[in-house]
C-alpha cells in the first residue's frame, strides 16, 4: 500500500509537494498608523494583518518550498492567487484566476479569466498555469492524494489549461486548483524541465527532481522585483512591514476597497500587544486562554469563531513501544485525559470542543454516520483505566504502574516549541498521566523544521499532532491524517508505527484499512459513506491517534478603527489558514474602510 503523507500546521503550509509555500516565524513590532476612512471603490483605506515573517531568511522566490515571504501566510491570497479558492461549507470551487471550472469524464478544464497581467506587464495565461502545475506535480511526494492520479496537464490555448487523471473522485482536483500561480517569464525554464520530467515518469527523490529542485533553491531573485499577478502588489519591504498597493491589471482589483495591505512582523505574543493597542485589524495567530482573556476588553475586538475539521492530539510510537499495540492501552489512556480540562488550557473557552463522537471525524462529518453504531465515548474514568490496563496485564505498584513485563511505565511526550496550543495540551497531559501513576516528562521540539522530520521518522515516545481533517474539508482527508500522515512503514520513514491492513473488528469482522480508505475517497456516494462509518468504528476501537479535542478556529478583528466590519459571510466554515474567509471577503469587495 502506497503511503498517504502531507505535512502542514496552521501557522506555516510545509507541503510535500515541495513548491510554492514558506514562511518561517520571527519577532517584531511597529504600530501602524491609523488611515483616513474612505468610502466607495477605490477608497484610499488601509487593512493591517499581522504575520510571522522574517527578511533576513526568506526570499522572493515564490517557487522555494518554505522559503518566500508571505507566500503561506493567508494574505498571500491577495497577491499570488491560485484558480481556485474551496467553499468550505459546500465543497464547491471559488473562481479566482479561473473564470470557469468543468469536469467532462477524467478531464478536468480551467478557463482563464481574460485581460490580467502579471506586475512585469506580461499577461496571465495557460502556460502560467500550466507550468506551475507541473512543477507541484514533478515535487509532490509519491502517494499525495490527487497529484498521483494527475496524468498530463496541458495549456490548449491562451486562457484554457486540460488536467487529465487516471481516477476521479471528490477533491482529486484540489492540488491543481490551490496551485499558486507562478509567472512563466521568470520560471520557464523550471516549467519546462518540469514537465519534459513528468512525462518521462520522474518522480519525487529521483535524481532528476532532486537536480531540479537544487537549481530551484539556488536562485533568490533578492535583486528582482516579486512578480506577482493578484490584487496587490508588493510596495515597500522593510524588517518590520510589508506594505502593499493595488496592482490594477492584477485579479480583483477593480472589487477590493482598500488601497494599501499592510503586514506587520509579528508572532504571538507581539500580535497580542498590537491588537490591545488597535493597531492591526486581523490576526490569525494561535492564541493560549491567558492571551484571550488579555483581549477580552479591547474595544472594537471580534473574534471570529467556527467549528473547525481537526483537532489536537497524541500519537504513541507503536515501533518503540509494544504496549501501545494493545488497543486496552490506548483506550484506557483517553479514560485517563480530562480533555475539557485540557482543552479549556490549551484553547480557552470557545477555542475548542469536544466532539460528538470519538469517531476520528470532526463533527460536520460525524453528524448521521454513526446513529445506530456503539461508539465508545471517553470521558475522565480512573477507575475503567485502570481496569483496561490491567487486563492488558499491567500492574499498579508503589512506584507506579508497570507495563506486562514488569518494567515501569516512562515515557517523554513532546511537543513543538512556539506552538502555545500543542506545548500546553502536552504539558497538561503529561501532568494527567503523570498523576495517575504512570511516569512521563515533557519536552518541546524547537521549531526549526526538523520536528517534521522526527514525526515521519518515529522520533518520539508520545508526540502532540493533529487529528481529524487539517487540510481539506473531504472525510477521507481525515483518514489520511489519522492513519497514513508519519505513519509510512517504511526503514526511513516508519512513523509511529500503526498497522493500516487488515484488522479484526468487534463490531465488523475482519476489515483492511486501507481499502475503506480508498473506497472512502473513491467509491460511489453510498460506498464512501459505508467506508467512512466503518473507518469510524475501527478508529472508536483501535485510537490510532489519541483525540483529545477539536479546534475551534478563532482568528481576532478590530472593527472601527481603520475597518468598518470583518465578517467571513458565507465563507464562516473556511479554515482561517487554507481558505482564508476575510481574504476572500476582501477580494470580492465586502471588507471596506471604515
Amino acid at each position: 500500500m502506497t503511503s498517504h503523507n502531507f505535512e502542514l500546521s496552521r501557522r506555516r503550509l510545509m507541503q510535500t509537494v515541495g513548491i510554492g509555500a514558506g514562511g518561517v516565524a520571527a519577532a517584531g513590532v511597529l504600530g501602524a498608523c491609523q488611515a483616513d476612512s474612505s468610502e466607495g471603490e477605490g477608497g484610499d483605506g488601509k487593512f493591517v494583518y499581522v504575520y510571522p515573517f522574517d527578511t533576513t531568511s526568506e526570499t522572493y522566490n515564490a517557487a522555494i518550498n518554505n522559503g518566500a515571504l508571505l507566500t503561506a501566510a493567508p494574505v498571500a491570497e491577495l497577491f499570488i492567487p491560485r484558480p481556485a479558492i474551496l467553499d468550505w461549507s459546500t465543497n464547491e470551487w471559488i473562481p479566482q484566476l479561473a473564470e470557469s471550472i468543468d469536469w467532462d469524464g477524467d478531464m478536468l478544464t480551467i478557463a482563464l479569466r481574460g485581460g490580467l497581467e502579471w506586475t512585469d506587464g506580461n499577461p496571465v495565461t495557460a502556460e502560467d498555469v500550466a507550468g506551475s502545475i507541473l512543477l507541484q506535480k514533478l515535487n509532490a511526494a509519491q502517494g499525495t492524494v490527487g497529484w498521483d492520479q494527475m496524468t498530463a496537464v496541458t495549456a490548449s490555448d491562451e486562457t484554457t489549461v486540460t488536467v487529465e487523471y487516471s481516477s476521479t473522485f471528490p477533491g482529486v482536483e484540489h492540488g491543481a486548483l490551490k496551485t499558486q500561480v507562478l509567472p512563466r517569464a521568470r520560471y520557464g525554464d523550471w516549467m519546462d524541465q518540469a514537465a519534459d520530467l513528468v512525462a518521462a515518469g520522474v518522480v519525487q527523490g529521483d535524481d532528476e527532481q532532486s537536480s531540479l529542485s537544487e537549481q530551484i533553491a539556488a536562485e533568490d531573485f533578492l535583486d528582482e522585483d516579486f512578480i506577482t499577478c493578484g490584487a496587490y502588489k508588493f510596495e515597500e519591504i522593510g524588517e518590520t512591514v510589508v506594505t502593499f498597493s493595488v496592482h490594477d491589471k492584477g485579479l480583483f482589483a477593480d472589487q477590493v476597497r482598500f488601497d494599501t495591505i499592510e503586514v506587520q512582523q509579528g508572532g504571538n505574543p507581539e500580535s497580542v500587544q498590537m491588537l490591545l493597542n488597535q493597531e492591526v485589524d486581523y490576526s490569525t495567530q494561535v492564541l493560549g486562554a491567558t492571551d484571550r482573556e488579555t483581549l477580552s476588553d479591547v474595544e472594537g475586538l471580534k473574534e471570529i469563531s467556527t467549528p473547525g475539521f481537526d483537532g489536537i492530539g497524541l500519537m504513541l510510537n507503536q515501533n518503540r513501544f509494544e504496549e501501545f499495540a494493545d488497543p486496552r492501552v490506548r483506550r484506557a489512556f483517553m479514560y485517563i485525559f480530562d480533555t475539557e480540562i485540557i482543552g479549556e488550557i490549551a484553547k480557552g473557552s470557545g477555542g475548542y470542543y469536544v466532539p460528538a463522537t470519538y469517531s476520528g471525524l470532526p463533527d460536520p462529518h460525524a453528524e448521521g454516520l454513526f446513529d445506530d453504531a456503539d461508539l465508545e465515548y471517553f470521558t475522565a474514568d480512573h477507575d475503567q483505566a485502570a481496569t483496561l490496563l490491567e487486563e492488558a496485564g499491567w500492574t499498579n505498584e508503589d512506584d507506579g504502574w508497570h507495563k506486562p513485563n514488569g518494567d515501569p511505565a516512562e515515557y517523554e511526550i513532546v511537543g513543538v516549541e512556539g506552538w502555545t496550543d500543542f506545548s500546553l495540551t502536552g504539558e497538561q497531559a503529561t501532568s494527567q498521566l503523570s498523576e495517575f501513576g504512570i511516569n512521563v516528562t515533557y519536552r518541546n521540539m524547537p521549531d526549526d523544521g526538523n520536528q517534521w522530520g522526527a514525526w515521519g521518522a518515529g522520533d518520539f515516545d508520545i508526540a502532540v499532532r493533529q487529528w481529524a481533517n487539517p487540510f481539506v474539508p473531504y472525510a477521507w482527508g481525515s483518514w489520511q491524517m489519522n492513519w497514513f500522515t508519519d505513519n509510512s512503514g517504511t526503514e526511513d520513514a516508519p512513523g509511529m508505527g500503526v498497522p493500516t491492513g487488515e484488522y479484526e473488528s468487534d463490531a465488523l469482522g475482519t476489515v483492511n484499512i486501507d481499502d475503506l480508505y480508498l473506497q472512502s475517497q473513491q467509491g460511489t456516494e453510498e460506498e464512501q459513506a459505508d467506508a467512512n462509518r466503518q473507518l469510524g468504528i475501527v478508529f472508536n476501537e483501535t485510537l490510532p491517534r489519541l483525540p483529545l479535542f477539536l479546534n475551534q478556529r478563532v482568528s481576532y478583528a478590530i472593527e472601527g478603527v481603520r475597518v468598518s466590519e470583518v465578517d467571513p459571510g458565507q465563507y464562516e466554515l473556511n479554515d482561517i489558514y487554507f481558505d482564508n474567509p476575510v481574504m476572500v471577503q476582501i477580494l470580492e469587495g465586502n471588507i471596506e474602510p471604515a
